[in-house]
């Protein structure tokens, strides 16, 4: 049996997590739209570079990171100065700069 009190935390517990939920879906939903209009930038400059960036994009749908090497170099450092990627160089890897950047790249390709 719920007390007053009780209920009242219930109910705050519950709408503070559904703002948790609204705030990260928006955290999301901005993602998504930063690196569709990063590829469209990309494809309307370069068609080549923006397909060699979707090809490279592609290999993080299954992993989060990988071995560095697996990107040509060209595309690894335009996409880690473009803050899509990430590059630990002690690791030889590459990962997406968040988990919000990598549900972006698994949801747009």
């Amino acid at each position: 049996m719920l007390v007053g009190s009780q209920l009242i935390e219930i109910v705050i517990d519950s709408l503070r997590y559904e703002n948790l939920k609204e705030i990260l879906d928006e955290m999301f939903r901005d993602e998504v739209q930063k690196l569709k209009y990063f590829l469209e930038d990309v494809k309307e400059e370069d068609e080549e570079l923006y397909n060699k960036i979707v090809d490279a994009l592609k290999l993080f749908k299954e992993n989060y990171e990988i071995e560095d090497i697996k990107i040509p170099k060209k595309i690894r450092v335009f996409l880690v100065k473009n803050n899509i990627l990430f590059l630990n160089p002690q690791k030889g890897s590459l990962k997406p700069q968040s988990y919000l950047v990598w549900n972006a790249i698994k949801m747009l390709l």
